[in-house]
């Protein structure tokens, strides 16, 4: 597992938990619950600009957290998860996508390594048969050439083991 995908499991968990817990107390901390696990949900998928290989919600950088801070403020006032990614694209560029967009070139980019895995265990599935089933003629052939053995070694063999009293 990705030490990525682990962490945001982890928070997604602690959310959950401490919704639970807030939810206790009334409406508005239901309300800042479902907030806060909506923006765990947004940053949780977008990659952070400022640390390279991290999502937003694993970054530890200042701006990182203000960014966590704006997704928060913008849930809070009401507007919708699509929007708020969408501005955040306007803003850091697509890079910030955690998957490829579900546009044509998205799914363009999805296809390839689709290809490749069907190709390559396609050629993998006919080189294993062809062994396999060469193999199995080898085995059933009687006029199939014996294996041969070096009239050398065998006579130092039968020599060795009359040494030590046993014939062959």
């Amino acid at each position: 597992m990705r030490h990525g995908s682990f962490v945001t499991m982890l928070a997604l968990a602690l959310a959950a938990v401490a919704a639970g817990l807030r939810a206790q107390a009334g409406p508005d901390t239901i309300v800042q619950a479902r907030d806060e696990t909506r923006a765990l949900r947004i940053y949780s998928g977008l990659m952070s600009p400022f640390c390279p290989g991290l999502t937003v919600a694993s970054c530890p950088s200042p701006g990182a957290e203000e960014m966590r801070q704006e997704v928060r403020r913008r849930l809070g006032a009401g507007e919708g998860e699509p929007t708020i990614v969408a501005a955040l694209v306007a803003t850091y560029g697509a890079e910030i996508l955690g998957a490829p967009p579900a546009n044509r070139w998205g799914l363009a980019l999805w296809i390839p390594p689709g290809l490749a895995l069907l190709l390559g265990g396609g050629a993998l599935a006919w080189w294993l048969r062809r062994r396999a089933s060469a193999a199995t003629e080898h085995a059933a052939d009687p006029d199939a050439p014996a294996l041969e053995i070096d009239r050398a070694l065998q006579a130092r063999l039968e020599e060795e083991l009359q040494a030590f009293g046993r014939e062959v």
